[in-house]
């Protein structure tokens, strides 16, 4: 009866103390926006959509609800398929349908099937984006990676 008593309490000072750790992925949780390139790397998206691979210099980005914002700006909606798009935070418009997986994957599934990412055209470091399905190896995922409170 005793060791019942005890394995009750104590499950229940873990369930209350899980209760009481937030989500990484809850609202007003932070991240950088990092594409993984299979040719080039791992990036951050820097400002004016130029890649870098200095975490610091990232822009620090959250996702409200389904719209993603980095360095305060949104993005705009992409073209049809089979555009690839340079990758720029706008002033003025911000495009709905993004989300972050368990895996902290970033994807947009706003009338695309599905985003990849890419570093640059031929040398440059601008992060573009692809919904054209042509030469999905060479293109590469964007994923979540969180800022942690200090």
């Amino acid at each position: 009866m005793l060791l019942q008593t005890i394995f009750s309490t104590a499950l229940l000072a873990l369930s209350v103390n899980a209760a009481a750790v937030p989500s990484k992925r809850a609202a007003g949780k932070t991240f950088r926006f990092q594409v993984v390139d299979p040719v080039k790397g791992k990036h951050f998206l820097g400002p004016s959509a130029a890649a870098t691979i200095d975490e610091s210099k990232a822009l620090v980005c959250e996702l409200v609800v389904d719209v993603l914002k980095c360095g305060g700006k949104g993005f705009a909606d992409y073209p049809k398929a089979g555009d690839m798009v340079k990758f720029a935070v706008s002033s003025t418009v911000s495009s709905a349908g993004w989300s972050i997986d368990d895996k902290d994957n970033i994807t947009w599934k706003s009338g695309q099937p599905n985003i990849k990412f890419s570093i640059g055209i031929g040398s440059a470091n601008d992060v573009y984006a692809e919904t054209c399905p042509h030469h999905w190896t060479e293109h590469g995922s964007a994923k979540a990676v969180w800022i942690e409170a200090a």
